[in-house]
Formats: structure tokens, C-alpha cells, sequence
């Protein structure tokens, strides 16, 4: 079993930690695991071409995504995380969602186990919505949606500090790794 996790944070902070500790309790459950950092990668925006799901061409823009679809396709699993913006996703985070065209049509990741973890400093119900964008990612492309983990935090690393959230990601990532 493989579990990739998708850290859309621009920052290292509470996304970060949470998809970490999803990725303990996937190794715990006996998975390969992978982290990949986003900001670390240059994924630039969709430049809308269509080709790519239209006729089923690869993406003529020539960045790190093409490495990232290569991560997502040989997973099993794979957890999306990232902070709320604005009721959203981040904005990297957004550009790795669009960045997905050549896959989505083919639903080559049709059957994967998906999760979600999101994480801010407004109202749960705004939150809510940020999560509400990546399970509707994972439902477009045809994933088996398992959990979420949706949290609070005011600031850099306090969910690492709150129990709770820290055994509600654990567990989510022995989920993910469940046969």
C-alpha cells in the first residue's frame, strides 16, 4: 500500500503537521508513504489550452507537475491537505487541482482511497468549505472519498499541541491504509 499526502501550504504550519501525522498512521498500518511539498515545486497555473482533456495530449507546460501526476497515479491513496483561504483552498493548492486535466477526463485515478485534511484560523463553517473543495477534487476524479479531518488553529504548529486532531489524522491515515 502506498500513501501519498499533498501539502498545498505555502508555509511549513498546521496543514503540514496534520498531513504528517495522517502519514504516521499510514506507516504505522504497515504503508509506503510520501509527502510532497508543493511550495517546494514549481507548478504554475493552467494556461487552458484543453488539449490535455479534450483530445487526451500531455500538458505542453513544462514544470514539476508532470513529476507529481507520475506520485499520484502509482499511490493507492493519496490525502489532500491545505489551509483556507477565503472560504478555499490555497492558491498553489488551486494550481495542482487545475493542473490535473490530463488525468481527470481518463479518471485515472478512478478507485483510489482519497482524504482530506484542512485547517484555519476562521469558523469551522468557513473550513468546512475549504474541505468541501478537495472532497469535490477527489469525487471528479472518481476517488473513494474515506474522511476528513477539518481543524482550528490561530497559529503556525498549534495542532500539533491539540490531541484530539493529532489522533482524528492518525486515525485517518490507518483508514487510508486499510485494504
Amino acid at each position: 500500500m502506498k500513501v501519498l499526502a499533498v501539502c498545498g501550504s505555502p508555509r511549513q504550519g498546521n496543514t503540514e503537521a496534520m498531513l504528517r501525522r495522517v502519514l504516521d498512521g499510514a506507516k504505522d498500518a504497515g504503508a509506503q508513504i510520501e509527502l510532497v511539498l508543493l511550495r517546494n515545486k514549481r507548478v504554475e497555473p493552467c494556461k487552458a489550452i484543453c488539449d490535455c482533456f479534450e483530445k487526451g495530449l500531455p500538458c505542453t507546460i513544462d514544470d514539476d507537475m508532470a513529476q507529481v501526476i507520475s506520485k499520484m497515479l502509482v499511490a493507492d491513496a493519496i490525502v489532500l491537505g491545505s489551509p483556507n483561504y477565503f472560504k478555499n483552498v490555497s492558491g498553489i493548492m488551486k494550481n495542482f487541482m487545475d493542473r490535473t486535466n490530463p488525468i481527470v477526463g481518463k479518471a485515472r485515478l478512478k478507485g483510489k482511497k482519497a482524504a482530506v485534511v484542512c485547517v484555519g484560523s476562521q469558523s469551522m463553517e468557513n473550513i468546512a468549505f475549504c474541505a468541501r473543495a478537495l472532497e469535490e477534487f477527489a469525487k471528479d476524479h472518481q476517488m473513494l472519498l474515506v474522511g476528513a479531518v477539518k481543524a482550528k488553529a490561530e497559529k503556525p504548529k498549534e495542532v500539533q499541541k491539540n490531541k484530539k486532531i493529532r489522533q482524528e489524522c492518525f486515525e485517518l491515515g490507518k483508514i487510508l491504509s486499510a485494504k
